[in-house]
């Protein structure tokens, strides 16, 4: 005799196949921002890097510090973009994966100036679902706050 309360054997799934499904979900964007930021991070060192070396053979930047603050303001960006998207893809932090994708959605920020603009959207939709939400720890599906 069976249990007729017992849920169907093809519906029943484990909390580890969710978060692996999850997990397989925020795989792709989490590594197209990842890609994105480290290629872009690659040209703005390259930029900074030669502003430093115009400075030790006794050249002048004096002109271009406008330039170099931007720079460095956007290698700092990109390294937190970076970051919250290799949290995004671990299901580590849900305050950084939210803060990496939403740095992605700013035009002058984002790598490529706009083409991380979808993958940023694109993170930020499967952050609000509250299936992805509960999967990141200390936070759960109903929360207002960015916990974890």
């Amino acid at each position: 005799m069976t249990n007729p309360y017992t849920p169907p054997a093809s519906s029943a799934a484990t909390p580890a196949n969710d978060r692996d499904a999850i997990k397989a979900r925020v795989s792709r964007p989490a590594t197209a921002l990842i890609v994105m930021a480290s290629i872009q991070s690659v040209f703005v060192a390259i930029y900074l890097v030669s502003a430093v070396v115009v400075v030790s053979r006794g050249g002048s930047v004096s002109h271009d510090y406008v330039g170099l603050s931007i720079g460095c303001l956007q290698f700092a960006c990109l390294m937190l973009i970076a970051i919250g998207a290799a949290k995004l893809g671990f299901l580590e932090s849900h305050f950084m994966a939210r803060l990496g994708s939403s740095l992605a959605c700013i035009p002058f920020i984002t790598p490529f100036m706009i083409v991380g603009i979808p993958f940023g959207v694109w993170s930020l939709r499967l952050l609000a679902d509250p299936n992805v939400r509960a999967s990141f720890p200390n936070t759960s599906p109903t929360s207002t706050q960015d916990g974890g």
